[in-house]
């Protein structure tokens, strides 16, 4: 035999004329060439792994007891604590990656694109060989493809235009066009008390956000960190190069958070503050990874977010069994940072980005909104039905999604450098306006736990019933518990009445190493003093002096500056609050 071919075959082609021989052994030839070819470039596909290890070495135990040596916030070990008992506020999850097993990627000329503490493992471009010897070695424990999901607009069917409504709160805050979708799950009442999420950090993952520092709406947002897990950078605006709606659609899922504009635009809580990651990449196909994903999310967790806001879903390479909670990565990504106190509020997914099919023929949910103790966010218009796009449950092993819904057909967001859009549309644009809710009632109180904002946001929400079987029950695998009520979640820190003395609650964060945020509970209008004062008993710096109002009022310590705005030192400090008929103190601790 040569190279397969028979030797009466071979024998019929001597035969031939010289002339006709030779052309066909180029002819052969060429063929043997392109073959070769075709199998040599079928070798240096690519396709996108994870390369995850058996273990992590001997990494050193001190770094265990070393919280800031692993990046962890202060203000991340705070979260942490209203979940975690002290001696597990850092684990081995926390550890990183071993040094050595890295080294052996890099030698091997393997590019690695990002990592993960969580799930002990780095993602990278590998062909077939390369996929092929990696399982083979000893510290590899498997090389999986990294999950993909193709983002498409959902398919809308005319929706008849919702008339503009406007309302002034009590503060002066005329909330323009975002007006309908915000009163619709009762944001501006609770704006009304004072509460728009101030104290809060609220992470955003999406495809960047352009203008996002120049945008009106966008311009004063608070900024703790921002990152570009793309392009390995700082900014998180659209980079040269980049498709042409890079970062659009996380500036609008942003604006509808956070974005303030008097008289056109409102976020539901305009008063957080923001970690910035640009984790999506917008192509010809619009496709997304769910590597960048998990890496985003782990440092956002680190950093000390308490909310974390997705609109975006994995379905490529899962099937129906895979939407358990428990198999797709970016859930379990979900199910970790809900274990360190993160709340995760994810959106449910579009039909028409769907390709998982239930069992019943309907499209199936998208990961990570099958984890639980998250918030999975449906779809309705702002009058209450559920929109035509917004994929539903239940999860793989029977569990009800979505846990709310919010509206998101035509709602108002920013758009390019300095415009609005009131046709922003899908799951995309309801779970900022949820992200938005959680953020008011964990800055109602502060020392809630994720499970407990949940519940707050489950049990409150409104039954909405559009006389099918699909809303004869609840909770339903259509609506979840219902239409979110932000006035009902987050409910009165005086237990739904006046408080009938003053109660000075702890401040949030605590420890902190930037702003903190302090809540006083007055019975009523009363000449009160709020101040700061070290160990020592030396006044540091006067809070607030005045007249109270009946129920919470939120008092910050910006910057831990004293009374000639200078920053003061690392330490344990003193809030006192003195009342016409008492004096109640609490200490807090500054660590720059």
């Amino acid at each position: 035999m040569l190279y397969g071919f028979s030797p009466n075959l071979w024998s019929v082609w001597r035969r031939r004329s010289p002339i006709r021989f030779v052309g066909s052994f180029v002819t052969i030839f060429l063929l043997f060439v392109c073959v070769d070819f075709l199998s040599s470039a079928c070798a240096a596909q690519t396709q996108r792994c994870w390369i995850t290890f058996r273990d992590r070495g001997s990494p050193s135990t001190t770094s265990l007891a070393n919280p800031r040596v692993l990046g962890i916030s202060d203000r991340a070990l705070w979260r942490r604590s209203k979940i975690l008992p002290p001696e597990r506020l850092v684990d081995e999850l926390d550890l990183p990656l071993n040094q050595s097993y890295l080294d052996h990627l890099h030698s091997a000329g393997i590019v690695i694109r990002s990592s993960s503490r969580w799930f002990n493992a780095v993602s990278a471009e590998l062909t077939a060989v390369q996929r092929a010897s990696l399982a083979a070695l000893p510290f590899v424990a498997s090389v999986t493809p990294v999950a993909v999901f193709f983002k498409q607009h959902p398919g809308l069917t005319p929706q008849v235009q919702q008339p503009t409504l406007r309302k002034m709160s009590t503060a002066g805050v005329d909330y323009g066009q975002s007006s309908l979708q915000l009163n619709a799950i009762k944001v501006p009442d609770v704006h009304t008390r004072g509460i728009t999420g101030s104290g809060v950090i609220i992470g955003v993952l999406d495809d960047g956000f352009n203008s996002h520092r120049t945008h009106p709406a966008l311009k004063n947002i608070k900024v703790v960190a921002e990152y570009d897990f793309v392009q390995r950078d700082s900014n998180t605006s659209r980079a040269p190069g980049e498709y042409s709606t890079q970062g659009n659609h996380g500036a609008s899922v942003l604006s509808e958070i956070g974005g303030f504009q008097n008289g056109i635009l409102v976020g539901a809580a305009y008063g957080a503050s923001f970690i910035l990651g640009k984790t999506e990449i917008d192509s010809v196909e619009i496709q997304v990874e769910e590597d960048l994903y998990v890496e985003a999310l782990e440092w956002m967790e680190r950093l000390g977010a308490d909310v974390t806001s997705s609109s975006l879903g994995y379905c490529d390479w899962y099937t129906w069994a895979s939407m358990d909670g428990k198999t797709a990565t970016t859930s379990k990504a979900a199910r970790i940072a809900a274990r360190k106190g993160v709340l995760v509020v994810t959106a449910m997914g579009n039909a028409s980005g769907a390709t998982v099919r239930r069992t019943d023929g309907q499209w199936a949910l998208m990961a990570p909104a099958d984890a639980d103790s998250i918030v999975a966010v449906g779809a309705t218009l702002a009058d209450g039905p559920l929109a035509s796009f917004s994929l539903t449950g239940p999860t793989y092993d029977g569990r009800i999604k979505p846990e709310v819904v919010t509206p998101g057909v035509n709602n108002f967001a920013t758009s390019g450098e300095s415009d609005y859009t009131p046709y922003f549309s899908g799951t995309s644009a309801a779970t900022p306006l949820a992200a938005g809710v959680a953020a008011l009632v964990l800055s109602s109180n502060p020392t809630l736990t994720p499970r407990e904002v949940r519940a707050r946001m489950t049990s409150t929400a409104q039954r909405y019933s559009d006389g099918t079987s699909k809303t004869g029950s609840y909770p339903n695998n259509f609506y979840g518990w219902g239409v979110l009520d932000a006035s009902k979640a987050v409910g009165n820190l005086g237990g739904g009445s006046t408080p009938t003395q003053f109660i000075l609650r702890n401040n949030f964060p605590n420890p902190f190493n930037g702003s903190t945020t302090i809540v006083v509970d007055a019975p009523g209008e009363h000449s009160i003093e709020l101040a700061i004062y070290d160990l020592l008993g030396r006044r540091v710096r006067t809070i607030f002096k005045g007249t109270s109002t009946a129920g919470p009022t939120y008092h910050q310590w910006r910057g831990a500056l004293n009374e000639d705005g200078i920053q003061v030192a690392t330490g344990v400090y003193v809030c006192r609050l003195t009342t016409p008929g008492s004096v109640s103190s609490q200490k807090i601790l500054y660590i720059k």
